[in-house]
């Protein structure tokens, strides 16, 4: 009777309360059979008990009811959901940043992708080069180094030509000549002052031998000039040196390159394109987060790599960009597409590799679309297929919403 009763008070309490149940239990049989112990008397009371809580413990633990635990979704975090949605709270979206905007269909211009590079102004650049080969000198400041602004004029080296030995012979034997010229004609000239006052010699030739004597001093001392004097290396424009290191004592060859200079605030843009009609309407190029604009500068008539180079020309903010720098061009044409112009920040790749973007189709809820992009300009895409207009799309936070598991 009193196992009956135990049994349907184990199935009406929980896990925890037949725990508890048992541990005081334990504890009041001990308390009860410490007697016994004590007195040495004999263990079958013991061992009935112990058989009595045996048999008790299985029935206890095979009639209790199976419990599942139910894990409530967390309110208060972002979470993927598993139909594919992302679950992302008020609060989790002002942390995050999530930003969005309606879309809209419109009609635009098509832009297409060029391979292009940076190159300098051809009228805000130039080239020092040494029309007669020689050995380097700096000049009294030293030589300038790269990113040092120069004006126009500035001395930025010296060359000194090399004298070969037969030139060397030619100029001695000339020196020669000079100076037994010039012994004679300083004599001539000491009579020519002697006579010139009783009225022997006139006035006019002592003027001539004059004349005569200072000539052939010029002559001497040009020749001599001509194996100390160095050619000036000066800079043709304003600008900043983008190239050459040149070492004192250095042999330049002939027309070689010494430095470079560039105007940082001018530069170009050469692409590579199929149709000379590209980027007439304009261009963008995209250098790290920010787009430049470009402006339509010419295009080539002959084929460059079966290409047609076209020019661009950097309007503002060129900072940090260097000359042969490899960029992407970014030209209108004169074909029209309609479609959803977004930025870039907007598009993310899944795991798939497939571009998608997110819809906010709820409060706190975020569903992915799977896009076809197209270039539009530095700044923006184009969304082909995918989406329509009346949607609203994450702009920014798109790639932490991409995380969230």
């Amino acid at each position: 009777m009193a196992f009956d009763l135990l049994l349907r008070l184990a199935n009406r309490v929980s896990d925890t309360e037949i725990a508890l149940a048992a541990a005081v239990g334990g504890f009041l049989a001990g308390a009860a059979l410490l007697p016994f112990v004590r007195r040495r008397r004999s263990s079958a009371p013991l061992l009935a008990l112990s058989g009595v809580l045996a048999a008790i413990a299985p029935a206890v633990a095979d009639t209790a009811p199976p419990t599942t635990a139910i894990v409530a979704p967390a309110r208060d975090m972002a979470q993927r959901l598993p139909e594919g949605g992302i679950f992302v709270p008020k609060n989790a979206q002002r942390i995050l940043a999530i930003r969005t905007v309606l879309t809209t269909q419109a009609v635009h211009r098509r832009t297409v992708e060029l391979p292009g590079r940076i190159i300098a102004d051809p009228n805000a650049s130039g080239y020092v080069q040494t029309a007669l080969g020689g050995r380097l000198s700096p000049p009294p400041n030293g030589f300038p180094r790269l990113g040092t602004p120069v004006k126009r004029g500035d001395i930025l080296a010296y060359v000194a030509p090399p004298v070969q030995t037969i030139d060397v012979s030619d100029m001695r034997q000339r020196q020669g000549e000079l100076d037994q010229q010039i012994s004679i004609v300083e004599r001539r000239l000491a009579r020519f002052e002697q006579l010139v006052s009783t009225g022997v010699v006139p006035r006019s030739q002592l003027e001539d031998t004059r004349s005569e004597l200072q000539g052939l001093k010029d002559r001497r001392i040009a020749l001599d000039k001509i194996r100390r004097d160095a050619e000036p290396l000066t800079a043709p424009v304003d600008g900043v040196i983008a190239d050459g290191v040149p070492v004192a004592g250095q042999i330049a060859q002939l027309n070689s390159i010494i430095f470079h200079i560039v105007d940082p605030a001018k530069l170009w843009v050469e692409a590579q394109s199929y149709d000379a009609m590209v980027g007439t309407g304009g261009a963008t190029m995209r250098l790290g987060n920010r787009p430049l604009k470009l402006a339509f500068r010419g295009a080539g008539l002959a084929d460059r790599n079966q290409a047609i180079p076209i020019h661009f020309s950097i309007e503002s903010g060129g900072t940090g960009i260097r000359v042969g720098q490899f960029v992407t061009v970014l030209a209108q044409t004169n074909n029209e597409q309609s479609g959803i112009a977004l930025p870039r920040s907007t598009v993310v790749r899944n795991r798939n590799g497939q571009d998608v973007v997110f819809e906010h189709v709820s409060a706190e809820r975020f569903e992915e679309r799977s896009v076809r992009v197209e270039p539009l300009d530095g700044d923006q895409i184009l969304v082909a297929e995918g989406i329509g207009p009346g949607r609203r799309i994450v702009t920014q936070g798109a790639e932490l919403l991409d995380q969230v598991r």
